[in-house]
């Protein structure tokens, strides 16, 4: 990887952990306690662990490629490339989902008691744009790092969070009724519907 790659890909990830945590913090000033066990010990732990492992992985390829230099793959420096402009957008994309999402954020399956309906921004083409963008995350770094273990863990993150959108939108159809119902027949779940006519 080219040092050029490599410092385009650390100043993006850095702006992005940035803005993220900005919004985190931000959607958390009101204190309210959510339950995070109602998505299930096994999906609670293994999406955590799963992005332990991808952030802990990009870190590590960021900072010394030959620490996980087994999981190399060769690739093209222009697909390389191809994989930073992937990252950028896709980076681009759940930042715009934070800022459409705005204080309904929550990292669980749970809705805040304030939390209004939003089918604006990305959510305008998907339901869930958050796990549409750790799946783009994921592909995108893993190209332009050249590895597997990003996309495979960013692949299993995005395996978790499908098995608890189930059970997250059962809490949206508690809270926002046939609102909610009407704009699942109209939008996909992690990717946009195409439509006739």
């Amino acid at each position: 990887m080219s040092e050029a790659i490599r410092y385009t890909l650390i100043a993006t990830s850095l702006s992005f952990l940035f803005v993220a945590i900005f919004y985190r913090i931000r959607s958390q000033r009101s204190g309210e306690s959510l339950d995070r066990t109602k998505e299930g010990w096994p999906i609670l732990i293994g999406v955590r662990l799963a992005g332990f492992l991808t952030a802990g992985s990009t870190a590590a390829w960021l900072s010394k490629a030959a620490w996980v230099e087994p999981t190399g793959v060769p690739v093209p420096e222009v697909l390389r490339w191809l994989g930073v402009v992937g990252f950028g957008l896709a980076a681009s994309w759940v930042i715009w989902m934070f800022h459409t999402l705005g204080r309904n954020l929550t990292d669980t399956v749970v809705t805040r008691r304030d939390a209004i309906f939003v089918d604006n921004g990305p959510y305008r083409f998907v339901r869930n744009p958050m796990y549409t963008g750790v799946l783009m995350v994921g592909l995108s770094l893993g190209l332009a790092v050249g590895t597997w273990l990003i996309p495979l863990c960013a692949g299993l993150i995005f395996t978790l969070l499908a098995l608890r959108t189930a059970t997250e939108e059962k809490y949206l159809i508690q809270r926002f009724g046939n609102r909610y119902i009407e704009y699942m027949s109209r939008v996909g779940r992690f990717f946009p519907r195409l439509r006739h006519g």
